[in-house]
């Protein structure tokens, strides 16, 4: 669930997270080449940023950006806003005032960024909160930790420290690359000081799979709110065409779907008595699609009951008999999404291209790749799909792109089935078709960083799961188990179970370029978390014990039907392929018991743990994923995985992974 401590209604006051101190340091070069330099000029703050359309709008293709003769080259401020109803929002502004652009790159390009942070400082007053990161460090080195269970005073959220991560690239961690841990981008100490400047030099491989990325500012503890104001855009990877003709010459729809504030002062579960155990009810958050928001409001009856929950969704222009080729992006902080096309009422086939910026069947297996039909797809927060959708026949009433009721666990997140886009018919004449956009082509290279995968043996078998606390106050990730090939035991996290992230943790293993690993990731808590892994992917071998974890309807024992909370059966689409983020369900047994408090602080696991019988044994068995974790790229350094549910991640659902050279 979304931290049921931390994040109140008014989002103009926010409590539990990080604000910064500007303390420069000289730029530590991790193993890699850098062109970054060690003076960059100061982007300008860009006026009126963040802007936001209204609801009901049609939605248009993000402005986009293109690399030329191997190069793409941009200048990012980093601005806040409030809006007219106190939401405070965020955006990467271009000083021609373009906002959170699409970034297209071809394989074997670099992205240079050169980004300042123009958010307001705001002081937190609390000296003994500083924390340092300890070196190596790339920019500012320490933050200000604000703690909600001391700190009463509800300082208004003004940005504090940024940085990017370009989200599924399979890039550099070293400095001045898609460096998370040890890059803070700070605000300017006081007013009229200047405002911290940091230059990205992003290297893609020349086998980089062609496919949707994006990118977000990934500051631990920080993360959620930059994300939940806005702070994200899209990054492609061009030249898919070449990969699965099926697109070539298709229109483009970049499809960016945020969460946000909803726009009525106190619209909340809480509110009218709203439930997750059943569809129709006030979602957690409201959701926005390229900046058109949904608008949900609720009508209540006399006695303040809620009566039913209504949306004014997007729209979209599509031409009679047209196919187009929807790239979507989950781009919101925390919720994932069941992405279905229907119309009047009847779900339809969509054929899936692409999966976290991989083709579909692309890697291994004949040429060209086939296409996945689908009638509905899962998403999680942070994960892409992009699939060729039908344009509705004249005859169809209401041709919607909708997300389905999704029940999230006893203690997750409100996901009721909400419509996103509405689907309309327009002639060539029409001054809304004129955002159809030509599909952008890149050069053909090789595409299969992830090839072969199946006939290498694991190095290891690693076991790694997910725990909270009940209250939703605290979140880990643990790797807990490992079993070399040869059937030895293998070092496990080198900390205790249940240790919360901190930037200056030691990594959670060492592993060795050029390795593949088995995964079994495992959901031990009563709500969904996702798994993402920062630059590497994984193929997904198989989705287990899902419906063996279905919470019956109370005085039923019946999973299912309609109204009450539905099995988690396993999501479409994705086994077999390779992936950055995967989901895993709530486990359906007992709720888990306090931790054990020591100075009147929570330390290690809850006693009991959740989904536990008598004896400590799983009952049922955990939900879990098996997967094939690729390290055999060039990447090497500190990184991290890590629940993408922003809430969980920034409160300690995470874990650095360290991979060494393979000569070393």
């Amino acid at each position: 669930m979304y931290p049921r401590k931390t994040l109140p209604v008014n989002w103009t006051v926010l409590l539990g997270l990080v604000f910064v101190v500007f303390v420069p340091v000289c730029a530590f070069a991790q193993t890699t080449t850098t062109t970054a330099s060690s003076s960059p000029t100061p982007v300008p703050p860009v006026p009126n940023p963040c802007s936001r359309f209204t609801a009901g709008s049609a939605i248009h293709n993000p402005p986009a950006l293109h690399s030329q003769n191997g190069v793409l080259s941009v200048q990012f401020s980093y601005q806040t806003t409030t809006d007219s109803v106190g939401r405070q929002l965020y955006c990467f502004m271009t000083p021609s005032g373009l906002e959170n652009p699409t970034l297209h790159v071809n394989p074997g390009d670099t992205l240079n960024i050169t980004v300042t942070n123009n958010t307001p400082y705001s002081e937190v007053g609390d000296p003994d909160s500083d924390e340092p990161f300890n070196p190596p460090n790339c920019g500012d080195t320490v933050f200000e930790l604000q703690n909600a269970t001391t700190n009463s005073h509800g300082y208004n959220m003004t940005g504090g420290s940024m940085n990017i991560h370009y989200h599924g690239t399979n890039t550099t961690p070293g400095c001045h690359g898609d460096n998370v841990t040890k890059t803070l981008i700070n605000p300017s100490l006081k007013s009229g000081s200047p405002a911290s400047t940091f230059q990205y030099n992003i290297h893609f491989p020349t086998n980089e799979p062609p496919g949707l990325y994006w990118y977000h500012p990934h500051v631990h503890m920080l993360a959620e709110a930059a994300v939940f104001g806005g702070a994200s855009g899209a990054l492609i990877v061009d030249g898919i065409n070449n990969v699965q003709p099926a697109v070539g010459g298709l229109s483009e729809r970049v499809i960016v779907i945020r969460d946000l504030p909803f726009n009525v002062p106190g619209l909340s579960q809480t509110c009218c008595n709203s439930t997750n155990t059943k569809d129709g009810q006030i979602p957690q958050r409201d959701l926005s699609v390229n900046f058109v928001p949904l608008d949900t409001t609720a009508a209540l009856d006399s006695n303040g009951n809620l009566v039913s929950v209504n949306y004014t969704p997007a729209v979209i222009y599509m031409q009679p008999g047209e196919q187009q080729f929807w790239r979507v992006c989950n781009c919101n902080s925390d919720a994932p999404l069941d992405l279905q096309v229907r119309f009047d009422g009847t779900p339809q086939t969509i054929q899936i291209v692409g999966i976290d910026a991989v083709p579909v069947n692309s890697q291994e297996g004949p040429q060209p790749p086939a296409l996945i039909p689908v009638t509905h797809f899962r998403i999680p927060p942070a994960s892409r799909v992009e699939f060729i959708v039908n344009a509705p026949p004249s005859t169809v009433q209401l041709a919607q792109f909708v997300t389905q009721y999704i029940f999230s666990g006893p203690i997750g997140d409100t996901l009721p089935t909400r419509p996103l886009l509405t689907m309309k018919l327009v002639s060539d004449d029409t001054e809304a078709a004129d955002n159809r956009v030509p599909l952008s082509t890149g050069a053909s290279t090789n595409h299969r960083m992830f090839g072969a995968i199946s006939s290498v043996t694991p190095a290891l078998t690693r076991t790694v799961y997910f725990e909270e606390y009940q209250d939703g106050s605290q979140f880990f990730v643990n790797a807990s188990g490992c079993v070399t090939a040869s059937g030895a035991q293998c070092p496990i996290q080198p900390y205790n179970i249940d240790t919360p992230f901190d930037n200056n943790n030691l990594p959670a293993f060492i592993t060795t370029q050029g390795t593949v690993e088995k995964w079994i990731v495992q959901n031990h808590a009563n709500e969904n978390h996702e798994l993402h892994q920062h630059q590497v992917h994984f193929k997904v071998l198989s989705q287990d014990n899902f419906d063996a974890n279905c919470i019956p309807q109370p005085g039923t024992g019946n999973c299912g039907i309609q109204g009450s909370p539905t099995c988690q059966t396993c999501a479409p689409a994705i086994n077999g392929q390779f992936l950055d983020m995967i989901e895993i369900p709530y486990c359906g047994g007992g709720p888990a018991g306090p931790p054990k408090m020591v100075n009147n602080k929570p330390v290690g696991p809850p006693i009991p743990p959740a989904c536990v019988d008598a004896n400590g044994n799983p009952s049922p068995a955990y939900p879990q994923v098996q997967l094939l974790v690729d390290f055999r790229g060039p990447t090497v350094g500190d990184f991290v995985f890590h629940c993408h549910i922003l809430g969980h991640e920034d409160l300690g659902m995470m874990a650095i992974e360290h991979v060494k050279p393979n000569d070393d």
